[in-house]
């Protein structure tokens, strides 16, 4: 592996860390739902996740054991299936933002951890983080 490949490696890891959790955070109940029907009956592997994310843990190992859980309970996919390859930070335009004008608003991970986001809506407030519930942190395109 060349010095290059190596430096990038980190990088792609917290991105698909990132893009993962994004998966989770918007499936979360949809997950807990499967982990109750599926075979082990129970939701371990989600709890596991989300103490290590209340805890700034590594997040890689829970990822994989509910990945691989939801995998053995028939979700084909499981977490990284449903995530695409380089969908997070890559620096290209997002469809339909035009960056000649003024930024937009958009609302983040208020822990940075993962990619998810939420655009602003007339008369909606905004809503909290649906792993740690605290306010999204606003941000900028």
């Amino acid at each position: 592996m060349g010095e290059d490949a190596m430096a990038d490696r980190p990088n792609e890891v917290a991105q698909r860390t990132a893009a993962a959790l994004a998966y989770v955070c918007a499936k979360l109940e949809q997950i807990r739902e499967d982990l109750r029907a599926g075979a082990g009956g129970d939701e371990a592997p989600l709890d596991h996740l989300l103490a290590a994310i209340r805890d700034s843990r590594d997040l890689a190992g829970p990822l994989e054991r509910l990945h691989a859980r939801l995998q053995a309970d028939g979700d084909a996919m499981g977490i990284y299936g449903n995530i695409r390859k380089g969908a997070v930070g890559r620096g290209l335009p997002l469809a339909g933002v035009d960056s000649s004008s003024p930024p937009e608003v958009v609302y983040l991970c208020p822990a940075a951890r993962c990619s998810r986001y939420w655009w602003p809506q007339v008369a909606t407030s905004v809503p909290p983080c649906t792993i740690s519930g605290q306010k999204l942190r606003r941000g900028r395109l």
